[in-house]
């Protein structure tokens, strides 16, 4: 089943193009990693599906409708600043926040502390739920952050950079939990990162937003040397690692100087994750 589709579309903010003559579709129980420097898109992406942003141009359906604010069959993780600014609440607070958002308040609603545990359960978090957010380790928050956006049992799922500022034991913690929660609940999941080799296990498409364009398709479709170099204008390089990774070369001044109007927040490009890695299997 197609749970969303974008045809022909294209985004301005400000007067400035985004990204134009976008098409892809993702499936129901899929997993699509959306990739690209700081800068091009990748939020607004997002925020496009959440209804937050208007098309320019083409049409988007998400579950055949028309995209809109407060679906419940979205569900949406932040970036992590957004659980840091209420790092003195509890996570189980946090996440009773995803049921009945500004009419915040336990009481004794049976059917919200149900729905609060079921999510808690589904992402290992109930342990450490009544512990501040503050007192949380990264991957602890960004497991509460991911119950949180699964309060509802969402059909698609949409996580702003999850794997953020994580140590690579932590990342595959995160990586495994989306799997798991994809695997359990048959959700489409979307996730914006910067860096495709902790997803590649469970990805099984690529979107990647450069230069104002979008081109998807099969991780091999996209991650090549001839795909990535027409997207970015110049010659790319991929070489892999004897682990598997793929380390891109080419890429350092396209993440070192991103689109000024772009709306993405994050402190490295790929190539810098994807050296360190080489260099480190390579020793």
């Amino acid at each position: 089943m197609t749970v969303l589709a974008l045809r022909d579309a294209a985004v301005t903010l400000g007067g400035r193009t985004i990204w134009q003559r976008a098409s892809f579709d993702v499936e129901a129980g899929s997993i699509t990693a959306v990739l690209g420097p700081n800068g091009s898109g990748k939020s607004t992406l997002l925020n496009l599906i959440l209804g937050l942003v208007p098309l320019a141009e083409g049409s988007l359906q998400v579950f055949g409708e028309h995209p809109h604010r407060g679906n419940r069959r979205v569900g949406y993780m932040a970036q992590a600043r957004g659980a840091d600014a209420m790092s003195a609440m509890t996570g189980r607070d946090y996440v009773s926040l995803g049921y009945d958002g500004p009419r915040f308040g336990w009481g004794r609603d049976r059917a919200k502390r149900a729905v609060v545990g079921r999510a808690l359960a589904l992402t290992g978090t109930t342990s450490f739920a009544d512990r501040p957010l503050r007192s949380l380790s990264g991957g602890q928050r960004q497991r509460i952050a991911l119950a949180h956006a699964t309060v509802f049992k969402p059909e698609l799922l949409l996580l702003d950079e999850p794997l953020a500022s994580l140590d690579l034991a932590a990342q595959a913690e995160i990586v495994d939990l989306i799997n798991l929660i994809r695997d359990t609940t048959g959700a489409a999941v979307i996730v914006v990162a910067h860096d495709l080799n902790p997803l590649a296990p469970i990805v099984d498409r690529v979107l990647w937003i450069a230069r104002h364009q979008v081109r998807g398709g099969p991780v091999d479709d996209v991650v090549n040397e001839e795909v990535l170099s027409d997207l970015y204008g110049h010659p790319v390089e991929i070489i892999v690692t004897p682990r598997g990774r793929r380390v891109i070369v080419g890429l350092e001044e396209e993440f070192a100087h991103p689109h000024p109007h772009g709306h993405d927040h994050s402190h490295e490009g790929p190539h810098e994750h994807f050296a360190e890695i080489y260099d480190e299997e390579t020793r």
